[in-house]
């Protein structure tokens, strides 16, 4: 099926991937999309920190809600709460990933202007639940397993495992979960058009919020 911009629908329903990744087109409708945007418009955002431990300002913005982590101190640290607006996503993400309501705990918003990407990397963060929701424009996601050292290399660091990609159509949803989300790393293409998206994490099972 084609849609706007000359790209085609990958998948008409829900579809597991690869270790533990799945994808699911039209997780919003076009006017819950159209609103996130006015709301993401009316943001402060500010220069995402880059890098595994944060150690320098990325080309993309962000704004961030919920709990976050802190990579210095390696804790948890309480930021601005999840808006009335923002839980009403969490919620239909626990209802869908079958969760106890209140363990989406953060969400972070991030603005891709045209040719900002992301690089190889893997979350860091003690959370569980990787949920991402595009919005605006598409854009190519990329999944590989985590590079390790082999003698057939002279000891440099290799990806075993063919490299996955998928098109994230606005109003998508990918979730990463076990393997995916612990063993292997994703990247982000650069921007062809404005995009935005919104990153939910959950709080593992079990694993208690410290207290404000």
């Amino acid at each position: 099926m084609k849609r706007g911009g000359g790209q085609y629908k990958l998948f008409e329903t829900e579809a597991r991937l690869e270790n533990g990744l799945w994808y699911r087109p039209d997780f919003i409708s076009a006017e819950e999309e159209e609103a996130l945007l006015v709301f993401i418009g009316a943001l402060d955002l500010t220069h995402a920190a880059g890098g595994e431990k944060g150690e320098y300002q990325a080309k993309r913005r962000h704004a961030n809600f919920g709990w976050s982590y802190d990579f210095k101190r390696e804790k948890l640290i309480p930021g601005p709460p999840l808006p009335p607006f923002l839980g009403r996503f969490a919620r239909r993400i626990e209802k869908w990933l079958d969760l106890p309501r209140g363990r989406v705990v953060e969400a972070l918003v991030n603005e891709y202007t045209i040719g900002t990407g992301l690089g190889w990397h893997r979350d860091n963060e003690k959370f569980e639940h990787i949920v991402g929701i595009s919005l605006a424009g598409w854009v190519r996601m990329r999944f590989r397993s985590l590079p390790i050292r082999t003698p057939h290399h002279d000891g440099h660091l290799v990806s075993i495992n063919p490299t996955v990609g998928i098109e994230l159509e606005p109003r998508s949803v990918y979730l990463m979960a076990g393997p995916v989300r612990w063993d292997w790393q994703h990247s982000v293409a650069p921007a062809r058009t404005l995009r935005y998206s919104i990153t939910f994490r959950t709080l593992p099972s079990g694993m208690r919020l410290p207290r404000r």
